[in-house]
């Protein structure tokens, strides 16, 4: 199922696709059978991951990724995909493959992907009851302004309002293909306290950006940005088994366009 976001013009269309997995919901003999879909190169790293939840982690990731893309490309196998690391370990679809966009995240059992016909497209997903020493987190990597906003907050709400924040910093980042130092800085949020906000963003950037909060499993935030100013068209699945998807209902919670 899809929810549309209108621009402010409506010359164009564009449609993301949001793919959703619960590592609990692949077993383990579907995940034996997937690491056949795996290069060599992400055999390797499989092997070499410190820990059982990060291994999980990564080659879900790809299976996930490698399953979505021959659901929108049929007429390929998810082995046959090349996939390549670029700057900063993101990975891509090999300079000789059809272009589709994505961007991967992951916390703790739940993985997230958003494709889409565009480069600069990123998501960031965030377990939000997990306790973390938000406001020195927020000294290193948020704004004057953002640190002021997060202390006038009461210490129980500081939790929530900083996953909110980062969620949809991080996915600007990651958008622009860049590491988090510095560009967390580059973009400042505000108002996310009462769920909308606003965004400003520097660095040289145009406007034409797109940041979304959208529903995820509870407990989690989920946001994605992106730089386009047509309609978006946003649908959703879930992976229920080895390439095996079902249509979910699509949230979207809040949307900003970048000033």
């Amino acid at each position: 199922m899809s929810a549309r976001i209108h621009a402010r013009t409506h010359e164009s269309l564009l449609q993301l696709q949001l793919w959703h997995l619960r590592i609990g919901d692949i077993s383990d003999s579907d995940l034996r059978l997937g690491l056949s879909w795996l290069s060599p190169e992400e055999l390797d790293y499989f092997r070499n991951c410190a820990s059982q939840l990060r291994k999980r982690q990564f080659a879900l990731g790809r299976l996930l990724l490698r399953g979505a893309l021959s659901h929108l490309d049929t007429s390929r196998a998810p082995g046959q995909w090349r996939i390549v690391e670029g700057p900063h370990g993101r990975p891509s679809l090999a300079p000789d493959e059809p272009f589709i966009g994505f961007n991967l995240a992951h916390s703790d059992d739940r993985i997230v992907l958003v494709t889409g016909p565009l480069q600069r497209l990123g998501i960031d997903l965030e377990y939000g009851l997990k306790q973390r020493k938000v406001e020195r987190l927020a000294r290193r990597w948020f704004n004057p302004s953002e640190l002021a906003e997060l202390m006038q907050l009461e210490p129980a709400a500081r939790q929530q309002w900083f996953y909110r924040l980062w969620t949809l910093k991080e996915a600007w980042s990651k958008a622009r293909g860049e590491a988090l130092a510095p560009s967390m800085r580059l973009v400042t949020v505000s108002g996310a306290e009462d769920g909308d906000f606003s965004v400003a963003v520097g660095g040289g950037e145009t406007s034409g950006w797109r940041f979304l909060r959208v529903g995820a499993a509870p407990g989690f935030h989920c946001a994605l940005a992106c730089q386009s100013d047509a309609e978006i068209r946003l649908a959703s699945r879930r992976m229920s088994g080895l390439a095996r998807f079902e249509a979910l209902k699509t949230q979207i919670l809040n949307e900003a366009r970048s000033a």
